[in-house]
């Protein structure tokens, strides 16, 4: 079985070829190899925590703390590059249960070039929830060797911060 990063750049690169986002992406549970080195990050708001900027760093502590500790609500934003290009894109996806030794997670129905876009929207995210292991969810955060896409966890959006 693939990983979350995995999984979750195969899903890409399948909408992507095929132009449009998967519903549905296989849940993943086995290990991947040791993460490649990290994306930049694009700034981050007040509200949001940026992955590390750089292999030479260690990974953001606050970013790894929300990753181990889900919450019911928290939107995780995934970059990539679609094939043939360099811009990113944005992918999303929302925590909609977190238990001791997994999280399920609900994939975004579409894409944005936004990563602040708005996903508050009814029906913006699809109702199967996806499950992962935390360990498979830490993944996300680096690039994965053979990522064309480049897929990594950029930040995460906890609605409490957001309220403040």
């Amino acid at each position: 079985m693939l990983s979350f990063a995995r999984t979750l750049g195969l899903g890409l690169l399948l909408a992507a070829t095929v132009g449009c986002r998967p519903d549905t992406p296989a849940t993943g549970t086995a290990s991947m190899p040791p993460p490649a080195a990290a994306m930049p990050a694009p700034p981050a708001s007040s509200t949001d925590t940026p992955a590390s900027a750089s292999p030479l760093t260690a990974p953001d502590t606050a970013l790894v703390q929300k990753i181990r500790s889900p919450r019911r609500g928290d939107v995780y934003v995934v970059a990539y590059q679609p094939a043939g290009s360099l811009e990113e894109r944005y992918f999303f996806y929302r925590v909609s249960k977190a238990g001791p030794k997994s999280v399920d997670l609900l994939p975004a129905r579409q894409e944005s070039t936004d990563p602040q876009a708005d996903v508050s929207a009814a029906g913006f995210f699809t109702d199967k929830a996806l499950t992962y292991t935390r360990a498979e969810a830490l993944e996300l955060m680096q690039e994965q060797p053979g990522d064309v896409q480049h897929t990594h966890l950029i930040r995460i959006r906890r609605e409490s911060e957001v309220m403040k």
